[in-house]
Formats: C-alpha cells, sequence, structure tokens
C-alpha cells in the first residue's frame, strides 16, 4: 500500500479516476449505479461495482447452450403418430403427421424462440393481415383450422420412434426441432394457449417432419423455408438468415455483455437480430418482470437487425454507393462477401469476439453520425441518409490517409460505447464538406439519391478535401498495429473454433467414431490423416484428439453423412 500510495503522489495528474468496488455478495437491483464524483483537483470520478451478479454474468459469458430435445411422449398414444413420407435411407427422412394445436403452442411456450431459429422469421405480431385471420379461426371456427391452414414445416437432427400395436410410427422424441415454415401460425396457437382460448382438442395442425443431418441442414433448412414459405412476404435477406455467419453473431450477441458506462452496475447486450421479430418474440410469454429485466439488458436502442449490419458495414467498407441503394441491396452485397470470405478458413476466423465488437462499435459510429447530422446548423433536411453513409465511409478514408494504411480504433470505442466528443466533432466536419459534394452532381439539375448510388460520387467524396480536428489521431492505429490485430484475432478465432470441435467430439463416445469408421473404410473414404484422427477418437475417454483432428474429425462426419452415413 505504501509503493501504491508513493506512485499515486508522485505521478501526474490523471484526467480521470475508476474505482473498482468488489463484493461477494449481490447487489440489490434498487442499486443500479454510484453517482460520480470529482477529487479537490477536479478530477473525475467514476465507479464500478463487482458483485456476484456481475461475476457469475462473465463466467456464463462462454457458455454453450444444450441440445433441444422435445418430448412427444405425453401426447395421448404415447406419441406423435407419423407416415413416412421418404424413400430410401440416407441423409434425409420425410414424415407427415398430424398434432394437436394444444401440444404445438404447449412445445412452443416452453421453448420460445429457439424453436424457431431454423425459420427465417420469428413471429410478426398479431397486427398483420394473415395473423389476425389465424387468430380469428383459432376463435371462431376452431374446427375448420385444419381446413383452412397450410400447417407447419418442422425439420430435426435426429427422432426417436417406436411400433405402435398397429404397426404404424410413432415418434416419442426429436432433437433439434425447429419450424422452419409456420412461425406465425405456431406463435397464435400460443398466445390463445396462453389466455386459456385454445380447447384442447379442438384444433389439429398438418405437420411435415424432415430429419436431417447438421451437415446437410446448413443448406436445406433454408430451402424448405424458402419454398414452403408464402404466408407472409418474405425479403431476399431473410433466406440469408440460417448462415452460420449470422449464427455465429447472434451467438455472440448474446453472450458477450457491453463494457458498463460511468458506474452504471447494468452490463446490457447488443442484440443482434438474425431472424426478423426476433428482439420482440423472445419477450413473448415472460411476465411483467422477466420482460423489464429483459429490456434492461436487451435494450431496443441497442437491437441491431441484419440489415442494418450489412449497411453500416458497406459504409465503413468504403462502399458508401452501395448503401444508399437500400437496406436490401446492401445486404446482397454484404451476403455475398460473407459467403466468399467464409469458404476461405484463414479469411473465416477473422469472424470472432473482436468482429462483433468492432461491429458494434462502427453501428455506434454510424448512429451517432445519424444524430450529429440530424441536429447540425448546415443540415437543411432531407438525404439524411445519403450523407450519412458517405460521412463515416470518409471517416473511414480519413483514418486511412492519416495512419499510412491503418484503421479507426473502433476496440477504443467498444471499451467507451461511445464516439467521444473529439470524434463527434470530425464527423460533424466531414458531414458539412459531405452536403456540398452530394449537392454538386456533374450533371446539373441529377437527383441526389441516384447521384449517391454511383461511383463517381464516391470518388468525388474520397478526394474532397477535409479539415482534421485537433486529437483526431487518437482515434487511429497505424497499419503495424492493424495487421498484428488482425493476426490476432485470426489465432484466437482458430483457437476458438479448435475448442469448440474438441468439445463436439467429445461429445460422442468411442462406439458412435468406431461406426464412423467403419462406414468411411467401406466407402473408401478415409485418408491418412483422417485414419491418424479416429484412432484416438475410437478410444474415447482414454485418449483425446488434438484440436486439429478434431476439426478434420468434424470435416469427416460431414462426408459420410453426404454419402448416406447415419450414426446409430
Amino acid at each position: 500500500m505504501w509503493a501504491l500510495a508513493r506512485r499515486i503522489k508522485t505521478a501526474a495528474l490523471p484526467l480521470a479516476l475508476r474505482l473498482h468496488v468488489v463484493t461477494d455478495r449481490p447487489i440489490s437491483e434498487r442499486l443500479r449505479e454510484i453517482p460520480g464524483e470529482k477529487t479537490q483537483e477536479k478530477v473525475p470520478v467514476t465507479f464500478q461495482i463487482w458483485d456476484l451478479t456481475r461475476f457469475k454474468r462473465i463466467h456464463d459469458a462462454r457458455s454453450i447452450r444444450d441440445d433441444l430435445v422435445v418430448d412427444f411422449s405425453q401426447i395421448p398414444g404415447g406419441g406423435l403418430r407419423v407416415l413416412p413420407a421418404s424413400v430410401g435411407s440416407g441423409d434425409y427422412q420425410g414424415y407427415l403427421a398430424v398434432i394437436p394445436g394444444e401440444v404445438l403452442a404447449e412445445i412452443y411456450v416452453r421453448h420460445g424462440s429457439r424453436l424457431l431459429e431454423g425459420n427465417v422469421r420469428t413471429f410478426l405480431g398479431r397486427g398483420g393481415k394473415v395473423n389476425k385471420g389465424i387468430a380469428s379461426t383459432i376463435a371462431n371456427e376452431p374446427a375448420k383450422f385444419f381446413a383452412y391452414n397450410n400447417g407447419v414445416a418442422a425439420t430435426a437432427s435426429e427422432i426417436t420412434t417406436v411400433r405402435a400395436v398397429d404397426r404404424s410410427f410413432v415418434v416419442t422424441t426429436a432433437t433439434d426441432l425447429q419450424i422452419v415454415n409456420g412461425a406465425q401460425t405456431t406463435a397464435s396457437l400460443a398466445a390463445a394457449f396462453r389466455d386459456k382460448r385454445l380447447e384442447p382438442g379442438t384444433i389439429f395442425v398438418p405437420m411435415k417432419l424432415s430429419v436431417v443431418t447438421p451437415a446437410v441442414g446448413v443448406d436445406l433448412i433454408p430451402k424448405i423455408s424458402r419454398f414452403a414459405n408464402s404466408q407472409n412476404g418474405v425479403r431476399a435477406s431473410d433466406f440469408f438468415a440460417n448462415h452460420p455467419f449470422h449464427r455465429l453473431i447472434e451467438e455472440a450477441s448474446r453472450r458477450i455483455p457491453a463494457p458498463s458506462v460511468a458506474g452504471s452496475l447494468i452490463q446490457t447486450h447488443w442484440y443482434y437480430e438474425r431472424a426478423r421479430g426476433q428482439h420482440l418474440n423472445d419477450q413473448t410469454g415472460m411476465t411483467s418482470a422477466k420482460r423489464n429485466q429483459f429490456l434492461l439488458m436487451n435494450p431496443r436502442n441497442q437491437v441491431i437487425r441484419k440489415t442494418d449490419l450489412a449497411k453500416v458495414e458497406c459504409c465503413f467498407n468504403l462502399e458508401p454507393d452501395i448503401a444508399c441503394k437500400g437496406a436490401e441491396k446492401a445486404f446482397i452485397s454484404f451476403a455475398g462477401r460473407i459467403a466468399e470470405e467464409w469458404g476461405d478458413e484463414s479469411k473465416r476466423a477473422a469472424y470472432g469476439d473482436d468482429w462483433f465488437k468492432a461491429a458494434v462499435a462502427r453501428a455506434i459510429l454510424f448512429r451517432t453520425t445519424e444524430t450529429i447530422v440530424s441536429k447540425a446548423s448546415w443540415y437543411e433536411g432531407g438525404y439524411r441518409a445519403q450523407i450519412v453513409a458517405y460521412t463515416c465511409a470518409r471517416l473511414v478514408h480519413l483514418a486511412r490517409d492519416r495512419s499510412n494504411g491503418g484503421s479507426l480504433d473502433y476496440m477504443k470505442i467498444w471499451a467507451q460505447q461511445s464516439a467521444g466528443r473529439m470524434l463527434e466533432q470530425q464527423i460533424g466536419s466531414i458531414g458539412e464538406a459531405m452536403v456540398d459534394v452530394l449537392q454538386s452532381p456533374p450533371v446539373a439539375g441529377q437527383n441526389i439519391s441516384e447521384w449517391a448510388k454511383q461511383q463517381g460520387c464516391r470518388k468525388a467524396a474520397f478526394e474532397t478535401s477535409i479539415d482534421v480536428v485537433r486529437g483526431f489521431g487518437e482515434w487511429i492505429i497505424n497499419a503495424d498495429e492493424l495487421r498484428a490485430n488482425k493476426r490476432q484475432q485470426k489465432t484466437t478465432g482458430q483457437i476458438d473454433r479448435g475448442l469448440n470441435a474438441l468439445k463436439q467430439v467429445m461429445e460422442r463416445d468411442a462406439r458412435y467414431w468406431q461406426s464412423l469408421r467403419t462406414f468411411c473404410r467401406s466407402k473408401r473414404l478415409l485418408l491418412a490423416d483422417d485414419e491418424k484422427a479416429l484412432t484416438p477418437a475410437c478410444q474415447i475417454p482414454k485418449m483425446v484428439p488434438s484440436d486439429h483432428q478434431a476439426l478434420r474429425l468434424l470435416k469427416l462426419v460431414d462426408r459420410a453423412a453426404e454419402a448416406g452415413w447415419r450414426s446409430a
């Protein structure tokens, strides 16, 4: 303590102080924050409170959810009676069924939006014309629900079946059950069930059940959604919702808490809405208290829709002309870039936790720019979207020029969850210059919206001189730091992916891998490195594969599934 006191006394006066208060008890929710103070020297002091609840959130930040297993055994007759509807074996099995409406509703009430993760959209509310019709049928003509409704299309990675006395098939459990088409039907039934307006035995729903392996499901499930979904308009962006990139970002957004600000006890999340209506849908079935707690942790102003993400990323990728073509077209461009990079393992590794944090920082800058433009004295109204897009892109271009190929320091913005006064001044200066560019098309009288969509406008914006605000250099990193950060991101991503692969491998016993080896040998699918990886896997838990071997084993599972292998 003496050394610390001496260091504080001899050191230069700090710009600010942050005191960390640690307690081994959970703090009451009524105590949201400790008000900031100032020392005698006018140095601002803020407080960070660390209680058991906050430590638990950090501990849980790496948690991975268990498989969703739905139990049908409580249905009269011991399960869900199904009619096989596929020929042969392999990576797909199809069944037709009629499921009681109250059973489907109860499953949804119990499992919530996890049941709809394979859907391109979640529940879109009761205001739509189609959803009003569903609710009306439930209330007024339940006996005709089967006739009026198209039913649901569901997928599962695995099912267990038994034979009834009459030799019919009965499904007792389904793993990873997903309603890929029929979210509106399912949620409408659940709403009636919660309101006690759904009488048991009055409504029956047609169900098409597809059992597909996870490897095949990545491609097949979006196609099922696309070809089967006709109850509400589906946007082009919806069909990319199930890409592994979006699932990765969604998982990170639920797991990584944002840094608390100004001594606040509340650590919020930036909620990534992979499927339309997901944030609203997650609140379905919650009590008022739980909904308030959910919104406290996932505030509406921190929801990032996938189309919003695409537009922001286009702007900060120096493509403001693409962003100005609209959210859907920006998303198509963004999706194409992600799909291309996802095929390269080294590039895919960069999309980890740090990428998510940087993406949130870019969203913060984008929203800050919207606010600055709206309040600026030089803003005359109109074309705000174009001004914001070009201002964000020019900000990145300026940072690149001033750092010889570097970048804005997104991690700094993430850490303080704001752009900061100095950066806000720079944004205002750029915005005023971008107005002049947009209002000066090469052809007199040309529409500003159309001019903004052209590469010529982008070129003119990047060549426009910008007054640099003093201190702007504090918000950028040079090219060497940028390259080092990207290498670190890839390394961290590869480590995380390897550990996750090893976890998946160790969750399956030795008999699973022995069965896989026998099948692959019979089909001549094994390479020398595959055999080496299978050696420890076939002796789990006595032996443990390496991370690299685990990744190879998961790829082998996919190849075997494509060749017709199914685990016992």
